[in-house]
């Protein structure tokens, strides 16, 4: 194996570390630099050729977490959908998907809210960059056509803040089973971002007009 493919795979084998000693019971700060490298197979002196301390790491992970969703919002995105059908596919995709990468997404709600100052604003830029991308999806759909784009980003904003707080239910769920309550979630979920883009539609600006596109 060549010594570039080694290193990439170390770095890898780093992080994946660290996210298999997260747990319910356990945040990514109670985690300790040995307890990560031996569960990687290293020694503690080689953590420190791929990262400057245990911070460095949270941040890359956020990253590293983030990537598989951008690609399931560029899936959906690329089948031209409806709002409705946007809604549909989209939050029963994103749901199905945390709950079987549910270490994951068990760190990226725990360091939201308790991590370190540069982790959580790490988890912001991305959920900010992800609404971005939401939000010009949104003024692209025909019943979108002459909303302003400050609106929606702002309605996509507040879609990316809904389903980071379903994820508190999602991950709550055993890992295995309980397909009813996925279900129920899942549709809990879909009606809330529909009450979020109707809204958007219906806004009224600060002359009481009603926006044009809305309907």
């Amino acid at each position: 194996m060549k010594k570039s493919q080694q290193r990439l795979k170390t770095h890898r084998a780093l992080m994946v570390a660290a996210i298999k000693l997260m747990s319910d019971d356990r945040s990514f700060s109670s985690i300790s630099l040995r307890e990560v490298t031996r569960e990687a197979g290293v020694v503690p002196a080689t953590f420190y050729r791929h990262f400057n301390e245990m911070e460095d790491l949270a941040v890359e992970l956020v990253d590293y977490c983030f990537r598989p969703m951008e690609n399931l919002v560029a899936g959906v995105r690329a089948r031209r959908l409806t709002a409705r059908q946007l809604v549909y596919e989209s939050v029963g995709t994103f749901i199905r998907f945390a709950r079987r990468h549910r270490r994951y997404f068990l760190f990226l709600t725990k360091e939201r809210l308790g991590g370190r100052v540069r982790v959580r604003t790490r988890i912001r830029e991305q959920i900010r960059d992800m609404a971005l991308i939401l939000g010009h999806d949104l003024i692209g759909l025909p019943e979108w056509q002459g909303v302003p784009i400050g609106i929606g980003q702002e309605v996509a904003q507040l879609i990316m803040d809904q389903m980071m707080l379903i994820l508190d239910e999602v991950l709550d769920l055993p890992p295995t089973g309980e397909k009813n309550e996925e279900v129920k979630i899942i549709a809990r979920a879909r009606k809330k971002v529909w009450i979020l883009l109707r809204g958007g539609l219906s806004y009224q600006d600060r002359r009481g007009t009603r926006l044009k596109g809305s309907g």
